[in-house]
C-alpha cells in the first residue's frame, strides 16, 4: 500500500488513533527509511497503543535516534495524562458545586433567626437570679430587716429555684459529656443545629438534626433532608 502525504499528515495528527493495520504500514515504512525520527516515534506510538510486546525493544531503538527525548516522553504519555487527569478535574469541581449548593440550602452563612422561646427560656434564668429576688424585696423585706438578712433571703431563693430551669448547662461541654441521651435531645434546638453548621461543626450538627428527628417524627422528613445536605459537606472531607 502506498502511503500517501495525507496520510501520513493525519497520523502526526491524530498519534493516539494508530492500531494494528496503521503498525503493519509503519513497519514497513521504517524498514525503507530506519532513521526516519518521525517514522521511528509513530510506529512506537502504535505499538504502546495496542500494548504490544515489541514495544521496549522499540523504545530503545527510537530513544537512540530521537533528537529531543521530551518529545518522545509527551508522546508516549499524552494519552494517559489526559485520560487521568480529566476525571479527577471533573469530580473536584463536581463536589465544589455540590458543597456550595448544600451550603445555600442549609442557609450557612445566613443571619440565625432566634427562637423567640428559647429566648424566653435564657431571659428566664436571667430572672430567676438577679431580676426576681431583686423585685421580691419590696414586697417580702421589712423595713427593719438587716442587710445580712436580705442578702440570705435572696441566696435561699436562688438556691430553691435555680435547679428548674436548666438549659444553661447545655453549653458546658464537661457537663453535657455526662448527660444520657434522652437529656441531650431536651435541649436539642434548630437553632443550635445552626450554630453548629456555621462553626463548621458538621458531626455534631449532623448529631443534632437527628435528634430532633426522634424529637419532633412530624419533621422528620425535613430533618433528614438537612442530613442529607450535611453529608455532601462532608464529602472528602
Amino acid at each position: 500500500m502506498v502511503i500517501t502525504k495525507e496520510t501520513y499528515h493525519h497520523w502526526m495528527l491524530n498519534p493516539k488513533n494508530l492500531g494494528a493495520i496503521e503498525s503493519k504500514e509503519l513497519l514497513q515504512l521504517t524498514k525503507e527509511h530506519p532513521y526516519c525520527q518521525s517514522s521511528q516515534l509513530l510506529f512506537l506510538k502504535s505499538l504502546h497503543n495496542q500494548e504490544s510486546i515489541h514495544f521496549n525493544k522499540q523504545l530503545k531503538f527510537a530513544a537512540a535516534i530521537a533528537g529531543d527525548r521530551q518529545q518522545l516522553f509527551y508522546l508516549i504519555t499524552e494519552k494517559d495524562k489526559r485520560h487521568k487527569q480529566k476525571p479527577i478535574v471533573k469530580k473536584n469541581e463536581k463536589i465544589v458545586i455540590e458543597k456550595e449548593k448544600a451550603k445555600e440550602q442549609l442557609g450557612i452563612g445566613q443571619p440565625l433567626q432566634f427562637d423567640n422561646e428559647e429566648k424566653h427560656s435564657f431571659s428566664e434564668w436571667l430572672k430567676l437570679s438577679q431580676a426576681k429576688p431583686i423585685e421580691r424585696k419590696d414586697k417580702t423585706f421589712k423595713k427593719d430587716y438587716s442587710l445580712n438578712d436580705k442578702l440570705n433571703l435572696i441566696e435561699e431563693f436562688v438556691a430553691k429555684d435555680r435547679p428548674k430551669p436548666k438549659k444553661e448547662e447545655f453549653f458546658s461541654p464537661s457537663s453535657q459529656a455526662k448527660k444520657s441521651v434522652e437529656d441531650q435531645m431536651t435541649f436539642v434546638t434548630e437553632t443550635l443545629a445552626r450554630v453548629y453548621l456555621e462553626q463548621e461543626h458538621y458531626e455534631k450538627a449532623k448529631l443534632a438534626y437527628h435528634q430532633l428527628s426522634l424529637k419532633y417524627p412530624e419533621k422528620s422528613s425535613f430533618f433528614a433532608g438537612q442530613i442529607e445536605l450535611i453529608d455532601k459537606l462532608l464529602k472528602d472531607k
